[in-house]
């Protein structure tokens, strides 16, 4: 087997072997986030929550739709070849909850930040009005943003009775490559995440030096929901981050080296790289949940008996039936 044909085998295996586990992992940790932030037992419902959740329905659909076709890609089903919805679909969508999600996010991050501003003024701008507003803007926004892709992407004939889904305008394929996927998917986030993060982080620590002993241990329910859920989103901008700069540094070369004449054999091993790193990238719509639940042990605790209530609650019913019942018989065989 000639290298360009291992290199290619190589990235198949890579999209079905990981990709399959991220897909599942992603399906039920994006459910049970949705489940988590609808609830009002686990938090009292805020601006930060509000992102969470449509950050985390976006992320849902961004699992199921562009990465389940890519997996079948990767199994030699690629149905975007020969249907053009799904061809358009995969492009379109993944476009849309991508930068959706994305912009949730940081969205979070900053009423992150405000939150923990000593000034009132800013506290005050963190709004449940302008969190709904932000939410529907934001769909509305990149749903438009992405109208291009619908009209751009087509099924084209390739070499050998193939046909290809691609993008074929010049024009646009750079606006892509240079704006959307190195500017919107990698370098704006980032820089949003690190910049936020970083000065909630300190206000937190700033927060945390002016508290003495038994005041930190004595907190309201309010603000002990506000400090888990900035320990969350601080986690989860780890987690971007780590697995968006392979991404992004990929990005990179990709379009300083755009213009470059290349081999087969450098074709495969850049087209391996983009696997693995578009592949990591999918790691920041499908952990979420499980770096949610690693940052606090409370959240463990009463995320699983809120999600076991109904069935505790139905144990705790069927056992008072049968106390009833039971001192029910002893009384009537005392009046006998």
């Amino acid at each position: 087997m000639s290298s360009v044909a291992s290199l290619t085998l190589i990235s198949q295996q890579f999209t079905i072997y990981f990709g399959i586990p991220v897909f599942i992992f992603g399906l039920i940790g994006n459910c049970f986030n949705i489940l988590m932030f609808s609830s009002r037992k686990l938090f009292l419902f805020s601006p930060c929550q509000l992102y969470l959740l449509a950050g985390s329905i976006s992320s849902l659909f961004v699992i199921v739709t562009p990465l389940l076709l890519r997996i079948l890609i990767g199994l030699q089903y690629d149905l975007t070849k020969t249907n053009l919805f799904l061809c358009k679909a995969r492009q379109y969508l993944g476009h849309v909850f991508i930068l959706a999600s994305l912009t949730y996010v940081s969205l979070a991050t900053i009423d992150r930040y405000l939150i923990s501003c000593r000034e009132t003024r800013f506290r005050q701008m963190s709004k449940m009005s302008t969190a709904r507003l932000l939410c529907i803007a934001t769909v509305v926004f990149w749903s438009l943003h992405g109208l291009p892709i619908v009209i751009m992407v087509n099924i084209y004939p390739a070499a050998g009775n193939q046909t290809v889904c691609v993008n074929r305008s010049t024009i646009y394929g750079y606006y892509l490559n240079y704006f959307i996927i190195l500017i919107l998917y990698n370098i704006l986030p980032l820089a949003i995440f690190v910049i936020f993060g970083w000065l909630t982080w300190r206000n937190i620590h700033q927060i945390h030096q002016r508290r003495v002993g038994p005041e930190q241990q004595h907190l309201p329910t309010n603000q002990r929901q506000e400090s888990r859920l900035t320990r969350m989103l601080l986690l989860q901008i780890c987690s971007i981050s780590l697995s968006t700069i392979p991404y992004t540094i990929n990005s990179l070369y990709t379009a300083i080296t755009n213009q470059i004449q290349k081999d087969s054999l450098r074709a495969a091993q850049e087209s391996l790289s983009a696997t693995v790193t578009s592949l990591l990238f999918y790691l920041n719509f499908s952990i979420s949940f499980y770096v949610y639940l690693s940052s606090s042990k409370s959240l463990r605790i009463k995320f699983f008996r809120e999600l076991l209530s109904p069935y505790s609650g139905c144990r705790q019913g069927t056992q008072a039936v049968s106390i009833n019942t039971a001192a029910a018989i002893n009384n009537a065989g005392q009046t006998a």
